[in-house]
């Protein structure tokens, strides 16, 4: 591990996978040593390597996630963290909260805006982004992914994609019951910042975004001290 690699390494590379796996021959090819040739002629220095997407979808044999079915249960993740160790590049682990697949799979998980529409009903494209909220289980999904990530792999960084209230107010199921738990009242529904019921009930949600971020960066360090946790917030 290079826990100075930032402050060493400034040739960086991030490849975008945000990959669907509908079709049988998406990934079913992938090369992790082309994938590392290519950075080295590109003298990279440092690799953003993607473990997931903004769909949810993995690419190491997670036992709390959905593989992506075309690379028929390979870890191209360690493949490439291989690859790149041979090479002397350094590696940071994308990691996206975002997950079409537990949007899919758990309804009640959704980010719901105070009109009741999910975030694939009005998210900047409707139909292709769909976002749980970090009040659901989904947070514990997350964090367990995490772990497999720091217990199993040799990386530099993690980067952790995408967490942050996306658009809109969530109403959801999990938000109004926390909120009526810690304030006692019903979630306010008008955006007014000359309100002081308002303004205490924003200030809760960024305590309880910070909460979480604090979760995966407690989870980073006490599982592989030394490398550093960055989130897109």
């Amino acid at each position: 591990m290079n826990p100075d690699w930032c402050a060493q390494r400034y040739r960086a590379n991030l490849i975008d996978m945000h990959i669907p796996d509908g079709d049988a021959r998406f990934l079913a090819k992938f090369d992790a040593e082309a994938y590392a040739d290519a950075l080295e002629r590109a003298q990279v220095s440092v690799a953003y390597l993607y473990a997931s997407s903004c769909l949810g979808i993995c690419y190491w044999p997670t036992r709390v996630g959905h593989q992506h079915a075309g690379i028929r249960g390979r870890d191209i993740l360690g493949e490439r963290i291989e690859q790149c160790r041979r090479r002397g590049i350094d590696v940071v682990v994308y990691y996206n909260w975002w997950s079409k697949w537990n949007y899919t799979q758990h309804p009640d998980w959704r980010v719901v805006s105070a009109r009741g529409q999910t975030t694939a009903e009005y998210l900047w494209t409707p139909g292709r982004y769909g976002v749980c909220c970090i009040n659901s289980p989904h947070a514990d999904f997350a964090v367990a992914q995490v772990e497999e990530l720091c217990t199993g792999y040799d990386f530099d960084g993690l980067w952790v994609d995408m967490l942050f209230w996306p658009d809109k107010v969530c109403y959801c199921g999990h938000c109004r019951r926390r909120w009526f738990e810690e304030a006692g009242r019903e979630l306010p529904r008008t955006v007014d910042w000359g309100d002081p019921e308002w303004v205490g009930f924003q200030r809760r949600r960024e305590q309880w975004l910070a909460e979480l971020v604090g979760r995966i960066s407690t989870t980073v360090r006490s599982r592989k001290p030394g490398a550093t946790v960055g989130f897109q917030t």
